[in-house]
């Protein structure tokens, strides 16, 4: 089973950098491992199947790889929502949004002709604070468009992002959920795995 296969790659080659930091660089966001993301890009076509929608959104980077091959496994064209810096013009359609990991503000920018009116699911590798899904959420609204689904290859569950995209009351489908990682001993334990 697929879930498995992502957690056993996570406690080999994840790096526990503190108890709420995990690196994936070696397979995810840093070198990505085609085959995995085929894999994940299957499943994930596999979990929205029964979904009517139009797109799949991202944002960049570290999202791209598996929305790309979701995209590519469910037949749909993915949209990537950029990270700009200022205000654009008026064919764009913006929200403010903040990246904890880079402590800095950003606006979430897409051309409103790639979202306005669909019906979209969004795509991301992590899950954390939920601050990414809570601004895509809102640039959808911005776009007269509707978020039909959510896909999180990895969720910490000890954080309060599960919470908020529950809020948000549409399909939530994670393919792995941290219950806990330890940085001293490099272990990582997945929510429902024996002890």
């Amino acid at each position: 089973m697929f879930v498995e296969l992502l957690e056993e790659r996570l406690k080999r080659d994840a790096k526990v950098i503190s108890s709420d930091k995990l690196d994936v660089s070696l397979f995810l966001n840093g070198q990505v491992d085609a085959l995995l993301m085929s894999e994940i890009g299957k499943d994930f076509a596999k979990a929205f199947h029964t979904i009517d929608f139009d797109a799949f959104v991202t944002v960049e980077t570290s999202g791209i790889a598996p929305a790309v091959f979701a995209s590519y496994a469910s037949n749909k064209p993915l949209v990537i929502i950029k990270k700009e810096d200022s205000i654009k013009a008026d064919e764009f359609v913006q929200v403010e949004g903040y990246s904890f990991t880079k402590n800095s503000s950003y606006y979430l920018t897409c051309k409103k002709q790639f979202l306005e009116g669909k019906r979209v699911i969004l795509i991301d590798d992590f899950l954390a604070n939920g601050s990414v899904v809570e601004a895509v959420g809102k640039l959808v609204n911005k776009a007269n468009s509707e978020l039909v689904g959510v896909g999180i290859c990895i969720a910490k569950g000890f954080q309060k992002g599960l919470k908020i995209v529950e809020s948000f009351n549409v399909p939530l489908y994670i393919q792995a959920t941290i219950e806990s990682m330890d940085p001293d001993t490099q272990d990582i334990q997945f929510v429902g795995e024996v002890k």
